[in-house]
C-alpha cells in the first residue's frame, strides 16, 4: 500500500511537472486562450457590472416603493432600466457628439493655440524689462520652445485617445446589448442565483468552509458596492458642477472638460489633479487668464468635494489609511491603466479585511 502511494505520488509530480513544461513551452497559445476566452466572457462582465451598479437602486425602490407589491421586483427592474436607458440615450446622442465635436476642433487648431500661448507668454513676460534685465530671458525663450512641442504632443495624445476610446463605443455595442440583457436576469434571479452558489459550495467545500467564505465575500460585496456607488456619483455630481461653472465662466470645452474631471475624480488623490491640470493645458492654448479662472474654480470645486460633498456622499468606506491608498492607487496603474486605479482601493480594501480576519482567528485560537 505504501508502495502505491509513493508510485502514485511521483506519478501525480511527473505529470504536474509535464503539464508545466507544455505550458511554459506554448505560452503564446496559452495566453491567446486566455485573451480570447476574455473576450467571449466580455459581455458577461459588463453584465455583471451593471447589475452590481443598478443594485442598490433596485434594492431601494423594492423596499420603500412597492414593498406591498407581488410584482415588486419587475416593477423596481422596470422603473431603474428605463431611466439607465434613458440616460445612455442622452450620453449617445447629445454628450457623445459634442465630446467628439471639441476633441476634434481642439486637436485642429492645437498648433494655432500653442503659437498663439508661447506669443502671448513672450509678449508679457518674457520681453518685460524687469525680466530682459535678469539674464535669463534667451535660457527661458529656448526652454518655451521646447516645452511647447512636448506640450502639444503630449495634449494630442490624450486627446487622440479620448476620441478612439469614444469612436470604439460603437464597435462594443453587441457586447453592450448583450450584457444589457443577461444584466436583468441576474438582478431578477440573484437569490436564486446566490441559493445554488451556497449549495455549491457547501457540497465541495463543507459547511463550515462554505459559511466562511460566504461570509468573507459578503464582506467584500458591502466594500465595493459602497465604494463604487458612493464614488461614481461623486464624480457624476463633482462633473455637473464642473459643467455649469464653466460655462458661466464662459470657458470653451467646457463639456469635455466636465468630462474628465468628472472621470479623473474617480482616482484619490491624483485624479482631482490630473483632471485639474488637463483643463488648464486645453484652455491655456485659449486664454492663459481663462486658463487660470477655470484652474482656480476647478481647485475651489475640489476642495469642498474633499471636505463636505466626498465625505457626506462616500464617507470611509473602504477603512484603510492615505498610505495604503497611495501605494493602490500607483501598483493598480501601473498593471491596468485607469480602471486599475479605479478598482485599486477597494481591492486592497478586501485584501486588508482577509489579512484582518486571517489575524483573529489565529489570535482567537491562542
Amino acid at each position: 500500500m505504501f508502495k502505491d502511494r509513493k508510485t502514485l505520488y511521483y506519478l501525480g509530480l511527473f505529470t504536474a511537472g509535464l503539464l508545466l513544461y507544455k505550458l511554459v513551452d506554448n505560452i503564446g497559445g496559452v495566453l491567446q486562450f486566455f485573451s480570447t476566452l476574455m473576450s467571449l466572457m466580455t459581455p458577461f462582465f459588463i453584465a455583471f457590472f451593471i447589475a452590481y451598479l443598478l443594485r442598490p437602486l433596485v434594492n431601494a425602490l423594492e423596499e420603500k416603493l412597492f414593498s406591498r407589491q407581488r410584482l415588486r421586483r419587475l416593477y423596481s427592474i422596470l422603473i431603474v432600466y428605463t431611466l439607465f436607458l434613458g440616460l445612455i440615450f442622452i450620453v449617445i446622442t447629445v454628450i457623445t457628439p459634442r465630446i467628439i465635436e471639441s476633441v476634434s476642433t481642439l486637436l485642429a487648431g492645437l498648433p494655432q493655440y500653442i503659437a498663439g500661448t508661447e506669443q502671448w507668454i513672450r509678449g508679457h513676460v518674457l520681453e518685460q524689462e524687469w525680466f530682459a534685465q535678469s539674464g535669463i530671458d534667451a535660457r527661458v525663450g529656448e526652454f518655451l520652445s521646447s516645452a511647447s512641442s512636448q506640450i502639444s504632443e503630449f495634449v494630442r495624445l490624450i486627446l487622440n485617445n479620448l476620441l478612439s476610446g469614444l469612436l470604439s463605443i460603437t464597435t462594443t455595442l453587441l457586447n453592450l446589448v448583450i450584457g444589457f440583457i443577461v444584466s436583468i436576469y441576474l438582478l431578477k434571479d440573484k437569490e436564486a442565483i446566490s441559493r445554488g452558489t451556497q449549495k455549491i459550495l457547501v457540497a465541495l467545500l463543507g459547511q463550515s468552509r462554505a459559511a466562511s467564505i460566504v461570509d468573507f465575500v459578503k464582506r467584500i460585496d458591502t466594500t465595493f458596492s459602497q465604494y463604487f456607488v458612493g464614488v461614481i456619483l461623486d464624480a457624476m455630481i463633482i462633473g455637473s458642477i464642473v459643467f455649469v461653472g464653466l460655462l458661466i465662466l464662459q470657458s470653451p470645452f467646457a463639456l469635455l472638460a466636465a468630462l474628465v474631471v468628472g472621470v479623473t475624480n474617480v482616482i484619490p488623490y491624483f485624479g482631482p489633479f490630473i483632471g485639474m491640470l488637463f483643463v488648464g493645458l486645453i484652455t491655456l492654448f485659449v486664454s492663459p487668464m481663462q486658463a487660470l479662472w477655470n484652474v482656480l474654480f476647478i481647485f475651489i470645486i475640489q476642495q469642498l468635494d474633499g471636505y463636505y460633498i466626498g465625505p457626506k456622499v462616500i464617507g470611509n468606506k473602504v477603512g484603510i489609511g492615505p498610505l495604503w491608498i497611495i501605494f493602490a492607487i500607483i501598483i493598480g496603474g501601473g498593471f491596468f491603466g485607469l480602471i486599475g486605479m479605479f478598482i485599486a482601493v477597494p481591492v486592497v480594501a478586501v485584501i486588508k479585511t482577509a489579512f484582518d480576519s486571517y489575524i483573529e482567528r489565529r489570535l482567537s485560537s491562542k
